[in-house]
């Protein structure tokens, strides 16, 4: 193999995975988009609908680090398999359910709890996987690819549900969900696997001496460190708002329509999009300390303009402008750990970045239904966004974070 192109495998393993990947996602914009609105079309309740939100996140918290010890113990690939076969069986019980007329809140709940839990299995595993089967000099750049495969599925996901929903119910949204997951699988079982290598081999220590290994590696470098710290702080600010407030801002705070939340949900990807265009063509000749840092900055301060929202035109631009910097956060902290730590630390590492954005989504998800019981909306995408840009402003103070490649 020459030292800057990738063979074959590594082509057909990328194809297939990319595919495997842009099609779940797409069912996971979809469940997304329609779990939240179900809710709050039933109970027009921004507290009802924050903590169904946070039941659909709570797993990441919960097990999130556990499911890193799995990735790292063992088969990659056959935690990535299972977490979409149990999905999809867990979703299909919710259309089920819908179909007999069914819509209790506190069961539809319960049910995106063990969605999540069956999900938290996968990106620690996911992304562990992937430097198995390329090297380190392409990294970014195959890192940039599989963020487009989400940014395209929140792209065709939200657009087709706005479609669609003009045609169909919204029981039929969770169907195409569990769909989406099987045919995941199928795609995934064209992979072909890397070899074990006495590198790559799980461990065999028990589950809890694996996480206090995988923990202790984390705190002895500084670095590592303050990524996941101010990881975790950020995403008290961004996520809540962004599962929760965008509907509420759309549907409550200026009387949109569950397709104009779609398309705005479209244009949150369509900007991701750009932005990880922009990655993948520059992200390789920058440090991506600073890229993840400046990332921080431009998603914070742009939230902050969704204050002066008096129409969900405005929303539709300006969530294209705020997604341009989410890539530089997504990609950048994925390279840095994959760069900067052994393969064999990589489930848990990735289970920490899971816990510290999925997990703690759960809590800002709350945390924002709350807010937005008697508060504009708007007031709460004011402050939050404007703590998040302050997470990246720190960082530039931190040297060992901001220097790293």
């Amino acid at each position: 193999m020459q030292e800057n192109t990738m063979n074959s495998i590594q082509r057909r393993n990328i194809l297939f995975l990319w595919s495997g990947q842009i099609i779940s996602a797409t069912g996971d914009a979809i469940y997304q988009l329609t779990l939240i609105w179900l809710i709050l079309d039933i109970t027009g309740s921004p507290i009802a609908t924050g903590l169904v939100a946070m039941c659909a996140y709570l797993p990441a918290m919960l097990f999130g680090l556990f499911a890193g010890v799995l990735s790292d113990r063992f088969s990659r690939m056959g935690l990535m398999i299972s977490s979409n076969l149990s999905q999809a069986l867990t979703v299909i019980i919710i259309p089920i359910l819908l179909f007999y007329n069914y819509s209790n809140i506190l069961v539809i709940g319960i049910l995106a709890f063990v969605r999540a839990s069956f999900s938290t299995l996968f990106p620690p595993a996911f992304n562990a996987f992937i430097p198995t089967i390329v090297d380190k000099q392409h990294l970014v750049r195959v890192n940039s690819i599989f963020a487009t495969s989400a940014q395209l599925a929140y792209l065709i996901g939200p657009a087709a549900a706005g479609i669609l929903l003009g045609i169909i119910s919204l029981p039929y949204m969770f169907v195409i969900d569990s769909g989406s997951f099987v045919i995941a699988v199928l795609l995934f079982g064209f992979v072909i696997k890397p070899s074990a290598t006495p590198k790559s081999r799980p461990e065999k220590h028990s589950n809890l001496r694996q996480l206090k290994k995988g923990l202790s590696f984390v705190f002895s470098n500084p670095a590592l460190r303050q990524l996941m710290v101010l990881t975790t702080i950020n995403n008290i600010f961004i996520m809540g708002p962004a599962i929760v407030g965008t509907p509420i801002l759309v549907r409550n705070a200026l009387n949109g329509t569950a397709s104009q939340y779609a398309f705005v949900e479209s244009g949150l990807a369509l900007g991701m999009l750009i932005g990880t265009a922009v990655v993948y063509k520059y992200g390789h000749r920058l440090n991506s300390g600073r890229l993840l840092l400046l990332g921080m900055i431009i998603d914070g301060i742009t939230y902050s303009l969704f204050y002066f929202a008096g129409s969900v035109t405005f929303v539709m631009v300006f969530i294209v402008i705020h997604a341009l910097g989410i890539p530089f956060i997504i990609v950048s902290r994925t390279t840095i750990i994959q760069r900067h730590s052994p393969n064999h630390y990589h489930g848990r590492l990735f289970s920490m970045v899971h816990l510290s954005v999925v997990g703690i989504t759960a809590l800002s998800s709350a945390l924002t239904g709350i807010l937005a019981s008697f508060m504009d909306i708007r007031v709460v995408f004011l402050f939050f966004g404007l703590a998040a840009a302050s997470c990246g402003f720190v960082g530039f103070f931190k040297p060992e974070l901001k220097s790293m490649t």
